[in-house]
């Protein structure tokens, strides 16, 4: 058995929320994230990855993991 032979047949699907955060990234569209300790931070998206998301706020960039987030959404 070799296994570095081996080829996915399908690619790997893109999560909706994945998909979703592109878009708003690229519409430049300012999110507000609502956080586990009850805070809300208000900004555009600069860029994300599996692990976190980086908001320029108009205090300055932070980058919040997103097992923080409870929940966001647009148009805030």
């Amino acid at each position: 058995m070799d296994f570095g032979t081996e080829r996915r047949d399908r690619p790997m699907p893109v999560q909706i929320s994945s998909a979703q955060m592109i878009r708003f990234r690229d519409e430049h569209r300012v999110l507000a994230f609502h956080l586990v300790n009850g805070e809300t931070i208000t900004g555009d998206v600069t860029w994300f990855d599996d692990f976190a998301y980086n908001v320029k706020t108009e205090a300055g960039e932070i980058t919040i993991p997103r097992h923080a987030v409870v929940w966001y959404k647009f148009g805030a």
